[in-house]
């Protein structure tokens, strides 16, 4: 499949045009206050699930890379549908993508490509714009900070940028450091459960706040990774103790309500998963048990996690014979074949 970003990138150019001329005629949709100068401007967006950017202005006094952009997704997103397409036929099918820069030249997404080096593509783009978009005066009618930092996040941690971050070069790995203590003493069931626990510290909203989390657990799944096969079965049984709590703090019609702490490592750790061709029946029980409570738990909302999702994804990808894609409804998340699963022996 062919992505052309320089398309993409023109549709961002207006969306951000739309974004400013607006931004004085309603409450701000972003973190902190509506009548507080802008401290700082992140370009989110998604490209596995679903395909999208959002633009989204912080007014916190104390803004910073930690994620509060994803509670004001909605109002503040245009969708690339197409991403999402390329993505899954590279997933599912290994189809390369073939990709126009906004500079036009010519690259390729190989088959072979993890996730991170799909976001880092896309991500890198936005950034360009974000940052031309800031050159040409664009956002210039705004009432900026003097230091409004630009930020450009990938809505699961796989990419991130920010014009500040030079300020402390550090800061990932010093957060990483502080998670791992002696974990490369230990061996390797030793290193699974270590980061199982600072991942259940993590879900528990338990681990000390900073801006760096987010990007240090790609790092810390990374290592998971590497342990291999042992990992899979105790990263489903943290997704267990997870899957029957909500995903949100709240639910439609409600306006702005956050993820729990919880999702993003369940969701992480279904990605590893996925990818890891663990079909043996003691992962296809876990991930049916997994299914079945996060249903009971999100048949009674409006706007479902996506939990049951993720766990469909990997019955149908690791038992193929056995098992059907999902099939969600497209603004609530909601299983729509779950009976498909239910209904296996």
């Amino acid at each position: 499949m062919h992505l052309d970003l320089r398309k993409a990138s023109a549709l961002l150019r207006k969306h951000i045009a739309e974004r400013v001329r607006d931004y004085p005629l309603y409450l701000n949709e972003g973190p902190g206050k509506d009548d507080a100068p802008i401290r700082q401007i992140t370009m989110g967006y998604q490209f596995d699930s679903a395909g999208w950017v959002a633009v989204v202005f912080d007014t916190r006094p104390k803004a910073g890379i930690d994620g509060q952009w994803n509670a004001y997704i909605e109002p503040n997103a245009i969708e690339f549908s197409d991403w999402q397409q390329a993505y899954d036929e590279l997933d599912e099918k290994g189809i390369a993508i073939k990709v126009t820069l906004p500079n036009g030249a010519k690259a390729t997404i190989g088959k072979k490509a993890s996730e991170e080096d799909v976001a880092e593509v896309l991500g890198k783009a936005l950034r360009d714009v974000l940052v031309s978009a800031r050159d040409d005066g664009q956002f210039a009618s705004l009432p900026l900070a003097k230091s409004c930092a630009l930020v450009v996040e990938e809505h699961d941690g796989f990419y991130g940028w920010s014009d500040q971050e030079s300020e402390e070069p550090d800061g990932p790995e010093a957060c990483f450091a502080a998670l791992a203590g002696d974990v490369a003493a230990k061996l390797v069931e030793g290193q699974i459960a270590h980061w199982i626990n600072v991942m259940e510290r993590m879900a528990a909203g338990k681990e000390a706040p900073s801006e760096w989390l987010i990007l240090v657990q790609n790092d810390i799944f990374d290592r998971l990774k590497k342990l291999g096969e042992p990992a899979v079965v105790p990263l489903l049984k943290f997704v267990r103790k997870w899957a029957s709590k909500p995903e949100y703090d709240g639910d439609r019609p409600q306006r702005n309500f956050n993820e729990a702490p919880m999702q993003d490592p369940a969701i992480k750790a279904l990605r590893l998963v996925h990818d890891s061709r663990q079909a043996t029946p003691e992962v296809e029980a876990l991930l049916r048990d997994i299914m079945r409570r996060s249903i009971l738990v999100n048949s009674r909302r409006k706007l479902w996690g996506v939990i049951p999702a993720w766990s469909a994804r990997c019955l149908a990808r690791l038992f193929k014979k056995k098992y059907p894609m999902p099939k969600l409804h497209e603004s609530t998340n909601e299983l729509l074949n779950y009976d498909e699963y239910a209904a296996k022996p």
